[in-house]
């Protein structure tokens, strides 16, 4: 975990006390449309709490980006380098996902095999989502 990260963890910490705080006050209220949570609030609880909502996203994205390296340039490969490299064995990768937006799924993948069983398992999953929102 590098300090962005933790800086995005304390920002996210900072955003849930102020919300609450807002949400005791009458500030801020919080409701869910269909399957989406929202909060809406007006208030210097809810102003602070979203500044560092927004503040926790931007550190998020920094520290991956201070992982990868992507600004440090002493990663990259000269020109004796790069005629060195041995070409490397060919892989293949096989996989596939789905997708929930409320009880909806979209299912993808790069085999018919992993779409079959991966539209078994969102066909559970929307049972589920079905007996759970009935009761």
């Amino acid at each position: 975990m590098n300090r962005y990260h933790f800086l995005s963890l304390i920002c996210f910490i900072g955003a849930v006390v102020f919300l609450f705080f807002g949400f005791l006050n009458g500030d801020v209220k919080v409701g869910v449309f269909i399957v989406f949570p929202f909060i809406t609030g007006s208030g210097v609880y809810s102003f602070f709490g979203t500044i560092l909502l927004f503040l926790m996203f931007l550190f998020f994205i920094l520290g991956f980006i201070k992982s990868v390296n992507i600004l440090n340039s002493e990663h990259f490969l000269d020109n004796d380098e790069i005629l060195s490299v041995t070409p490397e064995k060919k892989t293949s990768f096989k996989g596939g996902g789905v997708i929930l937006i409320g009880p909806i799924p979209i299912v993808f993948g790069s085999n018919w095999k992993i779409v079959v069983f991966l539209m078994i398992i969102a066909i559970l999953l929307m049972i589920l989502f079905t007996y759970f929102f009935i009761q």
